[in-house]
């Protein structure tokens, strides 16, 4: 069974609406990154959260790569 698309008549394309959406205001988004050896710790806010997964996969790497202590947490401000 085949449908075939029609055109929208001008009353159809009239009763269409368009809705503006309002501006998003992005959650901050704290990446908490801790040395467990000597327990001083670094907090950045970041507004996307790829980002701030990006910097705790980095801070993984760095602890398999150098053996570190080192911890990250996504923390939602």
């Amino acid at each position: 069974m085949v449908t075939e698309k029609r055109a929208l008549s001008i009353e159809e394309l009239e009763a269409q609406t368009a809705l503006e959406l309002p501006d998003r205001e992005l959650m901050l988004i704290t990446v908490v990154i801790t040395n467990v050896l000597n327990n001083l710790s670094v907090s950045v806010d970041v507004k996307n959260n790829n980002v701030a997964v990006q910097v705790c996969a980095a801070v993984n790497l760095i602890n398999t790569i150098i053996s570190e202590q080192l911890t990250c947490a996504i923390r939602q401000g």
